[in-house]
């Protein structure tokens, strides 16, 4: 049985008293790592594929409406001529009023002002295609107009966000060794306060094999223990996560949350934990033993 007394009375060591604890708070810290690792790929990934391949093309306000809609019947014209140019889309003026509440706030209205006409440009980046050759198209055409190549500031904030899940990565990777720490220092206290009985056990024939079993099977369930725990600790922490970041005014950052798959990740952190302590505990005995025979 998995969860049998253990024969040498390993759950009433005073040593496995505080070790649950201190692999519930590895976990805490490993799971809201892990979250937070999955979330930075997420925002970076619909960074990268949103608007990689986009143009923006800014119109000054003309006089009127009519002179705008014959501003933008041009570039648009003149964009379906351009080499480079796969598609082209006028961003309607409700888009443009919805994109600015988050800095004009709901109440305020964008009636009245001089708002330019914006045009989005998918373009095909194997083309010779720039924000430049784009300007040079269209200011002859439309005095005053502008382009914005997103590439230029999005490739150094993505980089941004690939060196945080770095860090992140790192963090986890601290985590794990610092857990395979604390349970060999665990696993040798506990073996030098049953020296006797492992060297009674050793006289009557029992295997290295069944002696680090039994510190295995204690360091599993301890993981077991304190991964639950850890999980339950980091659980509203990360629902308070989500619940930010699902109402975060649309427009400041792309569509994210704590979806399944980062819910998943997180709980699989529990059998992770368990495993590489028990892992750690049956190597750091049957090495321990070696040495005492």
């Amino acid at each position: 049985m998995l969860f049998r007394q253990s024969n040498l009375a390993l759950e009433k060591d005073d040593t496995n008293r505080f070790l649950p604890w201190l692999i519930a708070f590895m976990v805490l810290l490993a799971a809201l790592s892990v979250a937070g690792l999955l979330m930075l790929n997420q925002i970076s990934n619909a960074f990268e594929h949103g608007i990689k391949d986009t143009m923006t093309i800014q119109i000054p306000a003309g006089e009127n409406s009519r002179v705008d809609e014959n501003h933008v019947n041009k570039a648009l014209a003149a964009l379906k001529q351009a080499d480079g140019v796969l598609s082209s889309k006028r961003i309607a003026s409700t888009e443009i009023s919805e994109l600015l509440k988050p800095w004009l706030g709901e109440t305020a209205g964008t009636e009245g002002l001089p708002l330019p006409q914006i045009i989005d440009v998918e373009v095909d980046r194997s083309s010779d295609l720039s924000a430049e050759k784009l300007t040079d198209l269209l200011a002859p055409i439309i005095p005053g107009t502008t382009v914005d190549d997103h590439s230029v500031w999005l490739t150094s904030l993505v980089d941004t966000l690939r060196s945080t899940e770095l860090i992140a990565s790192a963090v986890v990777l601290l985590i794990t060794l610092a857990t395979i720490g604390t349970v060999i220092f665990t696993t040798r206290t506990g073996m030098g306060i049953h020296r006797r009985t492992i060297e009674v056990l050793h006289f009557v024939g029992a295997q290295d094999e069944f002696i680090a079993r039994q510190f295995a099977l204690r360091a599993f369930i301890v993981g077991l223990q304190g991964g639950f725990v850890g999980i339950l600790l980091a659980a509203p922490i990360l629902y308070l996560f989500d619940f930010v970041l699902k109402n975060l005014e649309e427009g400041l950052l792309p569509k994210a949350s704590l979806d399944v798959s980062i819910w998943l990740s997180v709980g699989a952190i529990i059998p992770i934990i368990a495993l590489i302590a028990m892992a750690t505990a049956r190597s750091t005995v049957l090495k321990s033993l070696r040495k005492m025979v």
